[in-house]
């Protein structure tokens, strides 16, 4: 029987990390944006959380994070990758016909690629821990704008023709 996460059961960097992923903001490389990127608005929000400076994790002003903070996140979301909840890599293609259950479980590479969005598993603590980040009063503002910003490129992406059936 699979085991049931609750935010309370991660760490605010994996519940962080976790919640950011959930509002769908378009991935940073489809943007073509590094002010979308998935590491720094995390770390943003989680200084805003802690009470700390918009720019605590980052380098300058940012997008840039810190190298510590880098760590932390890549350790976070491999953590999430081992519980089940994300996939941090994906299958070899051969991989994927296997029917062995293990063998598909991808192996999450050494480097985490944050302009990119991993497969989320457990939706529902995803949008809890969504929903966490919007009811904070010092990230809802941040993390609402990175959001209209996402909806302007996805709106974007939609009238090019992106995403849909033709």
């Amino acid at each position: 029987m699979p085991t049931v996460y609750y935010p309370e059961d991660l760490t605010d960097l994996e519940r962080t990390y976790l919640g950011v992923l959930a509002t769908g903001i378009v991935p940073a490389r489809l943007a073509g944006d590094p002010w979308l990127r998935m590491d720094y608005i995390t770390a943003v929000c989680l200084a805003l959380q802690e009470g700390k400076s918009q720019t605590a994790y980052l380098v300058g002003e940012g997008p840039e994070i810190t190298p510590a903070f880098r760590q932390a996140l890549t350790e976070a979301a491999l953590a999430l990758d081992a519980k089940g909840i994300i996939s941090a890599g994906t299958p070899l293609s051969e991989q994927v016909l296997s029917t062995d259950p293990e063998l598909v479980r991808p192996r999450p590479p050494p480097v985490i690629d944050f302009d990119q969005h991993p497969r989320i598993f457990d939706r529902f603590l995803a949008q809890r821990c969504m929903e966490t980040l919007f009811q904070h009063p010092a990230v809802y503002p941040f993390l609402m704008g990175k959001y209209q910003d996402s909806a302007d490129v996805w709106g974007r992406l939609y009238r090019q023709g992106y995403g849909r059936w033709r």
